[in-house]
């Protein structure tokens, strides 16, 4: 839902775009947990601009070009109708955590091409919405590809043939085939976050009082949600081979050349996380083998080793290939340069608000439906302190982007040679490196059924 005012006064809009197994809100689990209160501010704290939140439906495991493509269509659909205005000289800041900072990057690829042609997106013109960027900051973005989705590839099929049978299993057993995946996961003894929002999510397949039709109708919407999250998955697993780095990484070179002419006016940064696992942790724990996995042999395409300072501005990091978040590498983080980049002591899903320690609220304090789970065993120490840090950050770099510009005026036309379409394979990146990549520098209006994908502050 969204709550405008009536008023040409432009907006500030923040689009929140999940990455790899992405969506907003599924079951018990919101994807961005706690995020809407942290960019509101805390304790009804007001921003002087007009700010409206958007939550991305992602597709969980489409290829990047899949998804960028349905974001696109998603942004459209916003500026159709009206949400979003052109005319009205409304801002616009992406946030994309993994994948989806990937997705965004291959969005806007995609406006660039329409601009290189000087043809409109169903009738809205493509520099307006270029222009209309004003920031892109990357959350644990993979820019290089991951060395994960290297040691996992080869196991593509294997792992989409089990997401369908886990779809056939929930959609012709229902609750009972609920409660023998339940019982499964308990047997195996993981005792993670990730199992308990999976366990969680599955109990709300059938309402707590058959009475009551508001809680059947409920019931069946976190059903179908998950019916449909397997669905997608199962039909389409190739963002797992987009991102082996082998693949992947030549398309880095090409993104800052592009972010450097046609994007030149939009201000970056990325946000990278490091996370060991947890002591103690037992050896079949998802993190533990992930991290391992993660830092096995990283491959030079992954980015070279270097430097960045951290967020909380204590001195600066050194990072290596094999250094992880137990997801994706830290060099493959820091993009474009290392001085576009901020480091944080945090692992895949803490910065999505899914952290242990003290003090942060179990439920979502807009929806108190969805619950905070410690998703990985790590050591990262990240806290309710750390998680405000970090978003509070995410909103001063977004605004002071916006600072002394004027959003009405005409975008001065710079476009390069249309890139390839598509992502390409090894010996293709290999060819444009040497032949014309350039050099690169120094270094939710598509709700769920059980909850509104928007917060706006009018």
């Amino acid at each position: 839902m969204n709550v405008m005012t009536r008023t040409d006064e432009p907006r500030t809009h923040f689009i929140l775009v999940p990455g790899f197994a992405g969506f907003d809100a599924l079951g018990s689990l919101h994807y961005y947990h706690g995020v809407t209160e942290a960019l509101r501010g805390w304790k009804g704290a007001m921003y002087e601009a007009p700010l409206t939140l958007h939550y991305f439906p992602n597709l969980p495991t489409a290829r990047i070009e899949t998804r960028a493509k349905l974001l696109l269509d998603w942004l459209l659909q916003r500026y159709k109708r009206g949400l979003l205005r052109l005319d009205r000289g409304d801002a616009i800041h992406f946030v994309g955590h993994s994948t989806g900072g990937m997705d965004i990057r291959w969005m806007m690829k995609c406006l660039h091409e329409h601009a290189v042609r000087n043809e409109p997106i169903e009738k809205f013109p493509a520099e307006a919405i270029i222009k209309s960027i004003c920031s892109v900051q990357f959350l644990s973005t993979p820019h290089r590809g991951s060395n994960l989705a290297h040691v996992v590839g080869g196991w593509s099929s294997k792992l989409q043939a089990l997401v369908t049978v886990l779809y056939e299993t929930s959609r012709t057993l229902r609750q009972p085939g609920a409660r023998l995946l339940a019982s499964s996961l308990k047997r195996l003894g993981w005792s993670a976050g990730w199992v308990h929002a999976i366990l969680d999510t599955m109990s709300l397949f059938s309402a707590c009082d058959e009475r009551d039709g508001l809680a059947r109708a409920r019931a069946r919407g976190v059903y179908f949600d998950t019916l449909k999250w397997l669905n997608d998955a199962s039909d389409d697993f190739g963002v797992v081979a987009d991102l082996d780095p082998a693949r992947y990484a030549a398309d880095a070179a090409r993104a800052e050349e592009l972010f450097r002419t046609t994007y030149a006016h939009v201000r970056l940064r990325s946000i990278v996380t490091r996370a060991e696992p947890l002591p103690g942790a037992p050896d079949h724990d998802l993190f533990k083998i992930f991290h391992r996995w993660t830092a096995r042999e990283p491959g030079q395409e992954l980015g070279p080793d270097c430097s960045v300072r951290r967020l909380d501005a204590a001195g600066s990091v050194a990072l290596g290939r094999a250094h992880n978040d137990g997801i994706v590498n830290c060099v493959s983080m820091v993009w474009p340069t290392p001085d576009d980049s901020v480091f944080v002591d945090a692992d895949h899903a803490d910065i999505l608000g899914h952290h242990g320690g003290p003090g942060a609220p179990d439920e979502d304090v807009v929806s108190p439906a969805h619950k905070r789970y410690d998703i990985f065993l790590s050591s990262s120490g990240f806290d309710r302190e750390r998680f405000l840090q970090v978003w509070r950050s995410v909103r001063s770099f977004a605004f002071a982007s916006e600072s002394g510009r004027d959003r009405r005026a005409p975008l001065t036309r710079v476009v390069l040679p249309a890139f390839s379409a598509r992502i390409p394979d090894a010996e293709a990146d290999r060819a444009a490196a040497a032949d014309s990549a350039p050099s690169p520098r120094a270094e939710a209006d598509a709700p769920s059924s059980s909850l509104g994908a928007e917060g706006a502050v009018p």
